[in-house]
């Protein structure tokens, strides 16, 4: 396995960028019109590939100066644990090159992204479209 990272986003299909994040699971199914638009409209973005077949991604917001956060980091399930995700993550926290890098991380996850220096923030907040789902999915208290 040689995996290669890119950040040609015209490399793949929004199906197939929407499929990998099905599988990761990251939450429910995304639609893939918008998920291709949240990667274009995202100032960083890097794609991971076993050969041609798409097995990880991850995004970065930022102003390009002060703050970034990173969202949407996912690998294939079969291929977790061999690098992959600390492959994309070390990817964009060195290309960043702000400040301050925030993670919105899934629930379970947040021993991996301690490794990379992460902390709990104290301050953060959120407005969902629906508190009770964001309660029973341990995003927001």
């Amino acid at each position: 396995m040689e995996i290669s990272l890119s950040t040609d986003i015209d490399r793949i299909s929004r199906e197939e960028l929407a499929r990998l994040f099905e599988l990761a699971p990251l939450g429910k199914k995304r639609d893939p019109k918008k998920l291709e638009m949240a990667f274009r409209n995202s100032l960083l973005k890097v794609f991971a590939f076993d050969g041609k077949k798409l097995v990880g991604a991850g995004r970065v917001l930022s102003c390009g100066v002060w703050r970034a956060a990173i969202y949407d980091a996912a690998v294939l399930p079969e291929y977790q644990g061999r690098g992959i995700g600390r492959a994309i993550i070390r990817h964009l926290v060195d290309t960043a090159n702000v400040e301050v890098i925030m993670l919105y991380a899934a629930p379970g996850k947040e021993e991996f992204y301690e490794r990379f220096g992460f902390r709990k923030m104290t301050t953060a907040m959120a407005i969902t479209p629906s508190e009770d789902e964001a309660r029973e999915r341990r995003l927001i208290e």
